[in-house]
């Protein structure tokens, strides 16, 4: 794709901004690596591959999912070249999120496989699977909860050695401990500790936590709400207790879909899709519960969006209308659009991530 030139954007609270590395999937025929400095959108390189849904940077190399049905696996390539480094089909059916553990491993959340696979890295390429988790599960929801569905995977705050799986399908995000029971060739030894239940037919989805790690956020996908936990421990073991749950999505169209805080820890934000798509608006309060403050409406189909380091833009991957909008953040955490904005022709942005700086 050619450089896109846009209109200088007058910043109030940054006179020059810095420049965000970022990776972007797609449903489509490509991912991508692009740059954004405020004003401009340059691409710095594109990779072939078969709906690369999500994706990130890890280690010197790129790595993303292809979420292909019983077609589906994970790739990595070269950071700068982006030449293929290696090609796997040994995920459960449409992965659509990854998660590195402990900078060795990457792991999937295995959509409509209801699993978890594990794959070692090696000098930012990926080596074949050494370990798999699979559930099973059904919620209320008919023609969306028949079967358990992992959509996304998270490290605990505070308890590096758990991770939470959410599964949309079941009504239950997944408390796994890892190193624990026969890791057997090189995996983790991944197990199942307990569930933490959500409310019936909610669909839970994607999961953030506070800067303190006390409070962990989940929007569910189906009934719209924003799930707020208070984590605690007993007996060496995280707890969850659920203290609120708000609507975010109030005109109930099913398809809420991601979920970050903003740097200041001040703001919570949430995406969401099939009618009124736009981004819901938090304030976070003292003691960890949400006040919902605004609603500013996107482009079609908002799935991932993220929120640059710097706290002053929020970048949303609009699907269906091929196009990533950025968005200034107000000193009340408002949302304006701006003019920004990266089209694609025929490929359509689901996830767009950071670039970490080691």
């Amino acid at each position: 794709m050619k450089r896109i030139l846009l209109p200088v954007i007058v910043m109030l609270m940054c006179s020059c901004s810095p420049r965000h590395e970022l990776v972007i999937g797609t449903y489509g025929e490509h991912l991508y690596r692009c740059s954004f400095d405020g004003d401009n959108f340059t691409i710095l390189g594109s990779a072939e591959a078969a709906n690369p849904s999500y994706a990130l940077a890890c280690d010197g190399g790129i790595l993303a999912v292809s979420e292909a049905g019983d077609g589906s696996g994970v790739y990595s390539f070269g950071y700068d070249s982006f030449s293929k480094t290696a090609e796997l089909h040994q995920t459960g059916a449409d992965p659509c999120f990854i998660m590195i553990y402990d900078g060795k491993y990457m792991m999937t959340a295995d959509y409509s496989g209801g699993s978890l696979s594990v794959f070692p890295i090696i000098d930012g390429d990926l080596c074949p699977r050494v370990e798999q988790l699979a559930f099973e599960g059904c919620g209320p929801v008919s023609g969306r909860q028949e079967s358990s569905h992992i959509h996304q995977l998270k490290v605990l705050p505070s308890w590096p050695e758990y991770i939470l799986a959410s599964d949309l399908g079941a009504d239950v995000i997944r408390l796994i401990k890892a190193s624990c029971g026969h890791a057997g060739d090189d995996g983790i030894g991944l197990c199942h500790i307990c569930d933490i239940p959500c409310p019936p037919g909610s669909g839970p989805r994607h999961m953030e936590f506070s800067p303190d790690g006390k409070v962990m956020y989940c929007i569910a996908e189906l009934s719209g709400e924003v799930l707020v936990y208070e984590i605690s421990e007993q007996d060496g073991v995280p707890t969850f207790c659920l203290v609120q749950q708000i609507l975010a999505d109030e005109v109930n169209a099913g398809g809420s879909a991601d979920i970050h805080i903003h740097p200041s820890g001040k703001w919570l934000y949430t995406s969401h899709r099939l009618d009124n798509d736009g981004i819901a608006i938090f304030e976070i309060l003292q003691d960890g519960t949400l006040e919902k403050t605004g609603y500013a409406r996107t482009a079609r189909h908002p799935r991932n969006f993220m929120i640059t380091a710097d706290g002053h833009h929020l970048l949303v991957a609009c699907r269906d209308d091929k196009v990533i909008q950025v968005f200034s953040i107000g000193p009340d955490g408002s949302l304006a659009l701006q003019p920004a904005r990266l089209h694609f022709d025929t490929d359509m942005p689901s996830s767009i991530v950071a670039v970490s700086k080691q």
